[in-house]
């Protein structure tokens, strides 16, 4: 029988099949192997007493962090207020999404409290970004049917009402948490990484809540083509770093604010190099 690992909490491997959910353990051999992570597309083999996961099926990709696989995309969830947006951690998080190669949706919440400095930068780059309010049930329609059997993954920084959705898209199930009044920053309501199935059809995975990424590409080479806007840019140097080479056209694309979020994050990326 063939299902998706929807969450892993205590050793315990929970997988929504055709014949509903159930709780799993992982076979021996498979153990030494490759352990399933969340979004797997696993076999189980039922007995009389249990459920076992023999075999893992082959995955599309697999993040890191949080570890999910399968992954069709992501939907960046920013607030327009309470906390606000931050372009870094949205450039952190398209770099991610270009470099796996994801559909990638911006979203931002409150636009009731606050007009919203930042979507059309990331429109004119051709992304789809969506404006609404989870307060007001202001343009839920869409975010329905860009979710409606995909694997979505829900990045963005505590408070900015990712569980809120969670609920709107499938009820009252998880604990939402409010902005701290001392640090101006969400507190975090979500522990565990776990596939949500959708009325519509597909899961969504309301991860637990951060403020940076973890950014590893194997070349920084690679980076500037994570940014949309470079894509179809070269450089006279192939291995133009795109700081103050002459005759750089990549940097020229970017702008600066976006710009800025290159320069910090191949800092990063060299300092995590491991040669």
């Amino acid at each position: 029988m063939e299902g998706v690992v929807v969450r892993i909490l205590a050793g315990v491997f929970t997988v929504n099949t055709v014949e509903g959910l159930y709780d799993c353990s992982v076979r021996g051999k498979l153990k030494l192997e490759d352990i399933p992570v969340v979004g797997d597309n696993v076999i189980v083999e039922k007995t009389a007493t249990e459920a076992v996961i023999i075999s893992i099926l082959p995955r599309r990709n697999i993040l890191e962090r949080p570890k999910i696989a399968n992954v069709d995309q992501m939907f960046i969830f920013m607030a327009a207020t309470a906390p606000d947006p931050n372009n870094y951690l949205i450039d952190r998080l398209t770099v991610l999404g270009e470099y796996w190669q994801l559909g990638l949706i911006i979203g931002f919440n409150k636009i009731d409290l606050k007009k919203n400095e930042l979507a059309d930068i990331y429109r004119r780059l051709g992304y789809e970004v969506l404006e609404f309010s989870l307060a007001k049930d202001e343009n839920l329609d869409v975010i329905n049917e860009l979710l409606k059997d995909k694997i979505t993954v829900l990045a963005g920084p505590s408070g900015s009402g990712k569980t809120t959705l969670v609920n709107h898209l499938v009820g009252d199930i998880r604990r939402t948490g409010d902005v701290s009044e001392k640090s101006k920053r969400g507190k975090h309501t979500t522990r565990v990484v776990e596939l949500i199935k959708l009325p519509s059809g597909g899961f969504i995975a309301d991860t637990p809540g951060f403020s940076r990424l973890d950014v590893f590409l194997d070349n920084p080479q690679k980076l500037a083509s994570c940014f949309r806007e470079t894509q179809n840019s070269s450089c006279y140097f192939q291995n133009c770093r795109h700081l103050k080479e002459p005759g750089c056209s990549v940097r020229e694309k970017m702008s600066p604010e976006r710009y800025e979020s290159y320069k910090q994050l191949l800092q990063e990326i060299e300092e995590m190099r491991p040669w």
